[in-house]
């Protein structure tokens, strides 16, 4: 457990944390008027125990290249090889006493910095902290630090310290060497003896912050720029999904206000084409932008955006996720802020919502929890039976046979042992309809199933089947939505817990449902034996999206 400390006085830390432990605590932080704390990351943190180093902002945006975040387990060295360098840890409560009882500390910058200089420390990826002001060492930590015999790689990095917080060198250059990964503004300063003028290792720093924040998708919105229209994006500029039918509601109950769809799937009046000059002014001065997924690098939006995402997540998400540490810093730095600029988030269930607030920085998010608007469309055409006839003829259903579609999530071609095969019992029983994800690298066809059109949505699938058969998608709680009958095919679970891992109150949700043996799922396929699951936490009776989002970009027009 962790405990957060209000100290006003250094001298009462001992004997705290001394009581802290009998009451089974293993953890504590140190608050400060300078530091803001997301509960919901720390509370994600998964402990070990040792000291942990977690991740940060300064002053609310991303900035961090350190390696230390690339691996699970963290030291002095790898801490220093980053742009900024702040007490980012949570501290282990045992090895806390082990210095204090050893040293006389009273700076919070001095009990993190040997904490990480005299032991490993365990890393999680959870953005925990926002440091709004700097933190440096007091002169009485460099002369504990004489006192130990360090390594010559880390000697050096203690002297790029001790230069940046302006105290004295503890060691002479002929003691010290250079890591393999130095970074070169800390490779230049020992090149010039630690001597030269700190205005110009200064005008370094800013330049390597600067470039790093032109490629982390670091701005300022410019709420002057925006007009009086709305603009829509697709997955990859597709007209699909969420954006689609959303768009479809807006286009024909907004006549007001323009509203745009960026793609190349559809040609008209409302639909611009992606990557051109006109159609970027047109994103970045909209009122209101609409995302399925994250905003593509090169456009900067200064209007409200909202988020749409693609379902309530199984799989783990980005922070979440058990290989988020294998992410190159760069590419961390890009996703976190890009979820920072957006504004509202749109989920299914109230239940869904944890799972957003430790994947993604949400403390500036508004969610609102209406239903997706795919989910939507299914209830407003389930009864549609003219419509669910022409989708039964284009693809040439046998009125005689039920009708299973089969959708996995995304694959690559290595994972194909993780499909479903289709036997000829399935065949003899069903209408087999085989649809893969829209990324996915695997087959695009299985051999005895039907090949659904293109013209044709995945909604309109499940719409006429009676059974959905998925792995980790999230269309398996819009089949649930509408009563069908559902499946959930996991073979390789080892493999996926690997990598990305699973949110395990949404697996337990459809355990009933579950097959991890093929043999098995066709058995019960074939002799119906399937168990039926007649409610889900994640799953939504009612599904006002299209109002309560239409009501939404309402008031923000009128901002």
């Amino acid at each position: 457990m962790i405990k957060r400390i209000q100290l006003d006085d250094w001298s009462t830390l001992e004997s705290q944390l001394e009581t802290l432990q009998q009451k089974s605590y293993t953890h504590f932080i140190i608050e400060d008027s300078r530091i803001e704390i997301d509960e919901d990351m720390l509370e994600a943190v998964q402990l070990q125990p040792q000291t942990m180093i977690v991740d940060y902002t300064v002053d609310g945006k991303y900035i961090n290249e350190g390696q230390c975040f690339s691996t699970a387990q963290g030291h002095f060295n790898a801490w220093m090889n980053n742009n900024n360098h702040c007490p980012n840890v949570i501290f282990h409560i045992e090895t806390a006493l082990s210095i204090l009882k050893d040293y006389h500390v009273d700076h919070l910058f001095d009990l993190a910095l040997l904490n990480l200089l005299n032991n490993d420390a365990a890393v999680d990826s959870h953005v925990v902290f926002n440091f709004t002001d700097t933190f440096t060492t007091s002169a009485g930590l460099w002369d504990i630090i004489q006192e130990h015999d360090y390594e010559p790689t880390t000697r050096m990095l203690l002297n790029v310290l001790a230069y940046e917080h302006r105290r004295s060198l503890p060691y002479r250059s002929k003691q010290t060497e250079v890591p393999e990964d130095v970074r070169p503004e800390h490779q230049w300063l020992r090149r010039f003896g630690f001597k030269a003028p700190h205005f110009l290792y200064n005008i370094k720093q800013q330049r390597a912050l600067k470039q790093f924040k032109n490629e982390a998708y670091i701005y300022e919105k410019d709420a002057s720029k925006v007009q009086d229209h709305i603009v829509v994006l697709g997955p990859n500029y597709q007209f699909r999904g969420n954006t689609r039918y959303l768009f479809n509601y807006l286009a024909k109950h907004n006549s007001k206000t323009p509203v745009y769809f960026i793609t190349n799937d559809v040609k008209g009046p409302n639909f611009l084409t992606p990557e051109t000059k006109e159609t970027v002014k047109m994103i970045e001065t909209a009122k209101v932008v609409i995302l399925e997924d994250l905003i593509p690098s090169d456009l900067h939006p200064n209007g409200k955006i909202i988020q749409l995402w693609h379902g309530t997540p199984i799989q783990r998400r980005f922070l979440d996720r058990y290989d988020v540490l294998s992410m190159h810093p760069r590419e961390r730095a890009v996703q976190f802020n890009k979820w920072r600029q957006q504004d509202y988030l749109v989920c299914d269930t109230e239940a869904s919502e944890p799972y957003f607030e430790t994947a993604f920085p949400s403390q500036h998010l508004d969610f609102v929890t209406c239903g997706y608007p795919r989910v939507r469309y299914l209830f407003d055409k389930v009864t549609d039976k003219p419509y669910l006839s022409f989708i039964r003829q284009e693809l040439k259903l046998d009125s005689n046979k039920p009708t299973l579609l089969y959708v996995p999530s995304r694959h690559t071609g290595k994972a194909d042992d993780a499909l479903l095969p289709i036997s000829d019992g399935l065949v003899n029983k069903y209408n087999v309809i085989y649809r893969p994800h829209p990324e996915s690298e695997g087959p695009d066809e299985l051999e005895h199933a039907i090949s659904a059109p293109s013209n044709l949505e995945t909604q309109d699938l499940i719409l006429v089947a009676d059974i959905v058969l998925t792995d980790y998608t999230s269309l398996i709680f819009d089949a649930l939505a509408t009563g069908r009958t559902v499946c959930q095919y996991t073979p390789n679970q080892d493999e996926v817990d690997k990598h990305s891992g699973v949110y395990d109150d949404v697996m337990q949700s459809l355990s009933t449902v579950r097959y991890s043996d093929a043999k098995a799922l066709h058995n019960d396929l074939i002799s119906h034996q399937m168990t039926e699951l007649k409610s889900n936490p994640y799953v939504r009776e009612t599904n006002p999206s299209y109002e309560q989002i239409g009501m939404l970009i309402q008031s923000i027009m009128k901002r």
